[in-house]
């Protein structure tokens, strides 16, 4: 028999140690600063069994309308595996939806799925709208060259009298204004550039730290060239560091180059959304509508980001 299980209530920083061993359990690579980030940037909550340890959990991350209307993204959705097929998965995800219908206006969710998850995603209203390519580079790779700016651009440290700039660059790429949760993740960024275009930001990236393992992203670009500063000036020096980055399928004609920097692809998770009102989401109306076009937008912050 399982054990009895609790009402869905909110984590908060207390729970740290709890949220970390769900995450662990999942052989993903969270560090206490990467659950604080999320702490910070959203709302987590989740089921505590009778000795009120946590046992599921799940995150969302709202985001501000850029002129698409608001979306939020769900992650971090895990449930212990000693407490599954309980339907505690259900719970999250109704609770997710619950919440979500009680804003005005409703946001659209969108979410980045495991294979193993998609189903009950699928049951609660969510569409696949495309892939994401996650791609991977062992440590001690061989050094990586440069991609200079083309004429007319520069790279600069982003530094704080940029930060409203970026986040502006950041929701006309993405379709949304996601300012708290670039705030905490810049914060956090142990490099963090930003492309000039004769004096005018046109792009940035940054780099964040999962332990050894350098995070790149959120990457916003112009083009595929100007890209490909963004990415090896972040990497430049840092050989011996094992890197990953996640692009969206949208992006394939970068693909060959990131191959021959060394990464090779891990994963290909779908990207899942759901509309306000729970109707089917076509894909390419999700896109190019409530999605946005997102063309220069070339690599995510982190799945549980969106």
């Amino acid at each position: 028999m399982s054990d009895p299980v609790g009402p869905i209530g909110p984590c908060d920083e207390s729970d740290l140690t709890g949220l970390l061993r769900l995450s662990a359990a999942q052989d993903w690579p969270h560090t206490e600063d990467d659950w604080r980030t999320v702490l910070a940037s959203g709302e987590v909550f989740g089921h505590r069994n009778i000795q009120d340890e946590i046992i599921s959990c799940a995150a969302m991350i709202p985001y501000e309308s850029a002129g698409t209307g608001p979306s939020t993204s769900l992650g971090m959705i895990i449930v212990d595996a000693q407490a599954r097929r309980q339907g505690l998965g259900q719970d999250l995800m109704k609770e997710a939806i619950q919440r979500a219908s009680g804003q005005t206006p409703s946001p659209l969710l969108r979410l980045i799925s495991t294979l193993d998850g998609r189903p009950l995603y699928e049951k609660y209203g969510f569409r696949t709208v495309e892939k994401l390519h996650s791609y991977r580079r062992p440590a001690n790779a061989a050094p990586v060259g440069k991609h200079p700016p083309a004429r007319g651009q520069e790279l600069r440290p982003l530094d704080r009298s940029l930060v409203e700039s970026v986040i502006a660059l950041d929701a006309s790429a993405f379709g949304h204004r996601r300012a708290r949760m670039l705030q905490e993740r810049i914060a956090r960024a142990e490099r963090s550039l930003v492309l000039f275009q004769n004096a005018a930001p046109v792009g940035y990236g940054l780099l964040v730290r999962q332990k050894s393992l350098a995070n790149l992203g959120p990457l916003v670009a112009p083009d595929d060239a100007a890209a490909l500063t963004l990415i090896t000036g972040l990497m430049s020096g840092l050989d011996s560091a094992p890197f990953r980055i996640d692009l969206p399928a949208r992006q394939k004609a970068i693909f060959g180059d990131i191959e021959t920097l060394g990464f090779v692809e891990n994963d290909v998770p779908p990207i899942m959304l759901r509309s306000p009102d729970g109707v089917n989401l076509d894909g390419t109306q999700a896109i190019e509508g409530r999605n946005a076009p997102q063309k220069h937008y070339y690599g995510i912050a982190a799945q549980a980001f969106g």
